[in-house]
């Protein structure tokens, strides 16, 4: 009985071993005269490629709205008109959260006002707020949002905090 599951064993370990025998290869050298490269050009690129992304992670329902407002597409609006001289306001909203966008003729946002309830705030930002106030908690956190085509993008973080029977209203700005 003992040789009979030792041999089981052993015929099990092999199993395993034999998994590792795929091979992969790689070439360098591509030469293929078809192939073409090709530039995709995003229309509100620099709404979307906001300078504070690099100082810290949006979370992702603002991405997501933020997405939803770059994509859409004014000309397919029934109310567009070629005036030059139009700006047209449109509203995203997403439950308590909201993004009104100004959009010109050619359906680039020039500006925008974005409200965000309930989101965390970077790390670095909790940090330094848990360092200022210890034994603080925070009860309600919200995001606003002020995109300009010119001036760029400032962001106010909104933080109740609490502790105990008393409360505390701190303003962030970005």
């Amino acid at each position: 009985m003992k040789t009979r599951l030792l041999g089981l064993f052993f015929l099990g370990l092999t199993h395993l071993i034999s998994a590792q025998n795929e091979l992969a290869m790689e070439t360098s050298q591509f030469k293929d005269e078809s192939f073409t490269t090709s530039a995709i050009t995003i229309q509100n690129e620099q709404y979307l490629n906001l300078k504070y992304m690099v100082a810290q992670p949006l979370p992702v329902r603002i991405k997501t709205l933020q997405k939803v407002a770059a994509d859409f597409d004014i000309k397919q609006a029934s109310f567009y008109s070629e005036n030059k001289g139009i700006t047209y306001t449109v509203n995203f909203q997403s439950n308590v959260n909201y993004i009104t966008a100004i959009y010109d003729t050619q359906g680039i946002i020039i500006s925008s006002e974005e409200h965000y309830e309930n989101v965390r705030i970077p790390y670095h930002l909790s940090v330094e707020l848990a360092k200022d106030y210890p034994g603080w908690s925070f009860q309600a956190i919200a995001c606003s949002l002020s995109y300009d085509q010119k001036s760029g993008t400032v962001i106010t973080y909104a933080i109740d905090l609490r502790k105990e029977n008393k409360s505390k209203s701190i303003s962030l700005t970005l």
